[in-house]
């Protein structure tokens, strides 16, 4: 099938219709765990991008992956159109920039917060408050640990990153000693 849509056109469709049916968080979760899928699967994101495999046998992939899944009709339907118009690996190559989108529509950030000790549940409420002020949207906060900073904190709210940490303090410090 010929189509001069483009992924971008198919992305705003979506964004549109999940707006209107008042599903839009639940379209972009779902889309976060087909990508997740998709990363830890090698074998069903080969599937998917072959061409071996019929439009039929790729669409009854995701169908039966969206019925086990859970998906909303609206991510079945739209990773239907993906495949039939030709636009997967488009879809798979703007994976980030995808993702953004569905989140920026749905007026929520994705944060990851990194320490080197395991952060209280108060301290990352703090912190996922400050986060929503700085970036004028609300922001969804997962933690991680490394060690490896020393102390202090890493936020990375999509494509901006806010160092803390006493590991990049002290890198600076020594840069700055070593010019003198």
């Amino acid at each position: 099938m010929a189509s001069i849509a483009t992924l971008r056109d198919l992305t705003e469709a979506l964004i549109q219709c999940a707006k209107d049916e008042g599903k839009l968080d639940k379209v972009t979760s779902d889309i976060e765990d087909f990508f997740s899928l998709l990363s830890s699967m090698t074998e069903l994101k080969n599937v998917l991008w072959s061409s071996t495999f019929s439009i039929d046998e790729r669409k009854g992939v995701i169908g039966d992956l969206a019925s086990k899944r859970g998906y909303d009709s609206l991510t079945s339907n739209f990773l239907d159109l993906v495949l039939e118009l030709d636009k997967f690996k488009f879809l798979l190559n703007s994976e980030q920039t995808f993702i953004q989108k569905l989140r920026k529509a749905s007026g929520k950030l994705k944060a990851e917060i990194i320490t080197a000790f395991p952060s209280s549940e108060s301290d990352l409420n703090r912190i996922k408050a400050k986060l929503t002020e700085v970036m004028g949207q609300e922001v969804e906060v997962s933690s991680k640990v490394d060690p490896e900073i020393i102390g202090g904190i890493i936020a990375k709210v999509e494509d901006r990153v806010f160092d803390g940490s006493i590991k990049t303090q002290l890198e600076k410090i020594r840069g700055v000693l070593s010019q003198s």
